[in-house]
């Protein structure tokens, strides 16, 4: 059977998973489950995602709210799916999917998010710099470069728990923006409508409205963020009595970072709407924070921004080379020595250079990641289609498959986001954001 076969062959350095269910460490399991609802925060905000939550709420107020729901919903989905195909399989997403595809066709999902994963990192480089930027009043670009080596850094030394558990940590401090909206709003219960309602305030031009609905579904589902995902479950060596953990991380985390999503749009709905705020510059996104807390504000929305920023460079660097090493087979993965898995770290740095390159053409970042996030959004569903046919497949996942629940909520998501996928580029061109 393929499943038999499939958990003889992988290439992560230095794995010694328990293939028995009780073989695992019930502490363990719930250090996995506290640092994973932690990580959901840094899974679902970036900086794109607070760039164009910042936007979405300046522009439209509550009109884009409900897309966080979509969002939370599709995040979640996929993400426990691709936990548990790995776990079921003993094998990562981009591993399987060739195995269950061939060559040829997996190479369509694996080019497709290799090009937003370098487009992604571009954007949190140049988050971490407009930090340090704004804090030393020095040009962003250069802290390009000293941000693309703080990354590789921490990639070639620290451990994969470390690494991962505190970004997520550090990341708390975006929490600021949970009082940012207590403060602001006024009307909970338009705010609340809003979830399943869209209202259509400020709405001057469909085709921007609708390309920032594009725009948004790629910062909640970043492809990187699944590919990270699934290897991180390798990573730490999940196995059989690790299902029910992948599915509360996945939910309950997701929705942290939704909590997060919806307080920075509705906080920048209560600032800058009002004051028909555009938000082109990175200034512009500190101002809700600035005018609700002050500088204790401005401090904690720049260390959160810092934080989730290098938290999204880390996963979106290492989740290129991630996919790239496991499509062909090589040598991957952070429990060895990085001499263990040379090619995954060069991989790695190929990612951080063509990063620092993109920014250091002065390219606007504010609008670039504006456009780097339905770029996302588009190649979505080059990856998740390949994941749907392995998570039903029988002999892969056995008793594991989709149920006939999580199957119909991933074939709507799918659907809006193949949608999302034909009409990118018109909308691209309408709403005079190319």
């Amino acid at each position: 059977m393929a499943r038999e076969q499939a958990r003889k062959s992988t290439a992560h350095v230095g794995r010694t998973r328990e293939e028995e269910a009780g073989g695992a460490n019930p502490l363990r399991r719930v250090s996995a489950l506290a640092l994973g609802i932690l990580a959901g925060i840094g899974g679902f905000v970036d900086f794109g995602g607070v760039v164009t939550s910042t936007q979405a709420g300046a522009q439209y107020r509550y009109g884009l709210i409900w897309t966080i729901v979509v969002g939370l919903i599709g995040f979640a989905v996929f993400a426990e799916m691709a936990g548990r195909v790995t776990i079921s399989t003993g094998r990562t997403m981009y591993d399987v999917i060739r195995d269950r595809l061939g060559a040829r066709l997996a190479l369509l999902p694996l080019v497709s998010t290799t090009i937003s994963q370098i487009l992604t990192v571009f954007v949190e480089l140049a988050g971490m710099a407009l930090v340090a930027g704004w804090l030393l009043k020095v040009s962003y670009l250069l802290w390009i470069p000293l941000c693309a080596v703080l990354v590789w850094a921490i990639i070639w030394w620290a451990g994969f728990e470390l690494l991962d558990n505190t970004a997520a940590l550090l990341g708390l401090t975006m929490m600021v923006a949970v009082a940012v909206m207590i403060s602001t709003t006024k009307d909970w219960g338009s705010l609340a409508a809003a979830t399943v309602h869209p209202t259509f305030s400020g709405v001057r031009s469909p085709a921007a409205y609708l390309f920032f609905v594009i725009s948004l579904f790629g910062a909640y589902m970043t492809p990187y963020q699944f590919a990270f995902y699934s290897s991180g479950v390798m990573e730490q060596e999940w196995n059989a009595s690790d299902f029910l953990t992948n599915r509360v991380v996945a939910i309950v985390g997701t929705a942290f970072g939704a909590v997060v999503t919806l307080a920075l749009m509705a906080g920048a709905a209560g600032i800058l709407f009002p004051r028909h705020a555009t938000v082109s510059t990175f200034a512009a996104t500190v101002v809700p924070a600035s005018v609700t807390l002050g500088a204790v504000g401005i401090g904690l929305f720049l260390c959160g921004t810092f934080a989730v920023s290098l938290g999204a460079g880390l996963e979106a660097s290492m989740s290129g080379s991630y996919a790239i090493m496991q499509y062909y087979g090589w040598d991957w993965g952070k429990k060895g020595r990085p001499g263990k898995a040379p090619l995954f770290h060069f991989v790695v740095i190929l990612f951080l250079v063509v990063g620092i390159l993109i920014g250091e053409t002065g390219v606007n970042p504010i609008a670039m990641t504006t456009f780097a996030m339905a770029v996302g959004a588009v190649t979505l569903p080059f990856s998740f289609i390949p994941l749907m046919i392995v998570a039903n497949d029988r002999d892969f996942m056995g008793e594991q498959r989709n149920s006939l629940g999580t199957n119909l909520a991933a074939w709507l998501i799918l659907a809006l986001l193949t949608v999302v996928t034909l009409t990118a580029i018109p909308l691209l061109i309408l709403s005079g954001s190319l």
